[in-house]
């Protein structure tokens, strides 16, 4: 067992840049990356190595389900990648061929350490947020990232954060989504997600004027679907997304955006 206490506060993007590190350098030949407040089912690792997928050199990932406390998988931690990150639909954690994923979160996603060794670690820059989705569509450069539903993976705090309300879930039910309404306190979780988003889709795939302006577009009606006071919070979209396309990421702490929260 490894232990490194770091001096700093990286967030999650520069803790898991770090451990995936000093992972890499032990010689292992997998990598099994999970949040501290996360808990693996007794056989989630056996039944990710058994399954067929493990044995095909063409996998250079597994990712398992994701279960809320109440048993019920959360979908935004595994899915794809185009104009939008669009989660895996309920039907695919039904399937026994084990699809292909176009990325994965850091929750109980296993990978393998040869083909990890050539490739940066996560970008740390990121703070919180798509750290995992960068990493994993590079590592996937390499092979294919499959599910493995079979394998549980309890993760103690939703994804996204915020609360189901009664819109929310109307407006879920309706879109085939599973969104969340984001508290103002927390709001800047989700800023810092959507901008390392812009920055990982121009950097990989470059984004034009137009498709920029769509895709800000496509946050700021997200947040007047979903969101309180969603005006408020429009500006800051705007603000957050010319961040990732620029490649900036500075911002607030957490306790300094709380403070400011307040007032």
């Amino acid at each position: 067992m490894v232990y490194s206490r770091l001096e700093h506060n990286g967030g999650g993007a520069g803790g898991y840049a770090h451990g995936i590190e000093l992972a890499l350098a032990q010689g292992t030949d997998w990598v099994w990356t999970m949040d501290d407040d996360a808990e693996p089912r007794p056989d989630a690792l056996e039944r990710l190595l058994a399954a067929p997928p493990a044995s095909d050199p063409q996998t250079v990932g597994l990712a398992g389900s994701v279960v809320n406390l109440d048993g019920s998988i959360d979908l935004l931690h595994r899915g794809y990648v185009n104009r939008l990150m669009r989660a895996a639909p309920r039907e695919e954690y039904a399937r026994t061929d084990h699809p292909e994923l176009g990325f994965s979160s850091f929750v109980g996603l296993l990978f393998r350490a040869a083909p990890a060794r050539t490739e940066a670690p996560p970008p740390a820059e990121f703070f919180i947020g798509c750290d995992d989705v960068e990493y994993t569509m590079r590592l996937r450069r390499h092979g294919r990232v499959r599910l493995v539903p079979e394998s549980v993976m309890l993760h103690k705090l939703v994804m996204g954060g915020g609360e189901v309300t009664l819109r929310s879930r109307a407006l879920n039910a309706l879109l085939g989504a599973d969104y969340r309404s984001s508290s103002w306190p927390d709001y800047w979780k989700n800023l810092y997600a959507m901008r390392n988003f812009i920055w990982i889709r121009h950097h990989h795939r470059h984004v034009s004027p137009l498709a920029f302006a769509l895709l800000t577009a496509g946050y700021a009606m997200k947040s007047l679907l979903y969101d309180e006071r969603p005006l408020r919070r429009i500006p800051w979209i705007i603000r957050y997304a010319i961040k990732g396309r620029r490649g900036d990421f500075s911002g607030p702490s957490p306790a300094e955006w709380r403070a400011m929260a307040q007032t």
